[in-house]
């Protein structure tokens, strides 16, 4: 249960840093060959796809804040089981190059190893993100 609670603590660290636009602090809680798996494949998403290693996790955060302004983030349920912790929450928000709104409910699962995230996949509506980024 020890383990849990920590891995909980530090996922919940990370997106505390995020809301804060911290993006530094988040890219320190990746060790530096984590994985992150997009919510799509690239090219459909501008964040989508695999991002392997630090820096190009970086690249999917700028994607991510070049695309998304979040009006709304809540983490619903977080549960933790062994190093994986899984979120589940909603988000609402406008998509920057179009205006539109967007509404989406997500699930994150994360791996932690030695008190960094290793690995990341992202669930979540991309339709609803498609068609508010449509043009």
């Amino acid at each position: 249960m020890k383990e849990e609670e920590e891995n909980i603590g530090i996922v919940k660290q990370l997106y505390d840093a995020y809301k804060r636009h911290d993006i530094s602090s988040v890219l320190d809680m990746f060790t530096d060959h984590a994985v992150l798996h997009g919510p799509a494949p690239a090219g459909v998403l501008p964040w989508g796809g695999i991002y392997d290693g630090r820096e190009r996790i970086a690249d999917f955060f700028k994607a991510l804040d070049e695309s998304l302004e979040t009006l709304q983030f809540e983490l619903r349920d977080v549960i933790a089981q062994g190093n994986k912790v899984v979120v589940v929450g909603y988000q609402r928000g406008r998509a920057k190059p179009t205006g539109r709104l967007y509404e989406i409910e997500f699930v994150y699962i994360w791996s932690v190893r030695d008190g960094k995230t290793s690995e990341f996949w992202v669930y979540t509506d991309t339709a609803a993100l498609v068609e508010a980024l449509r043009r």
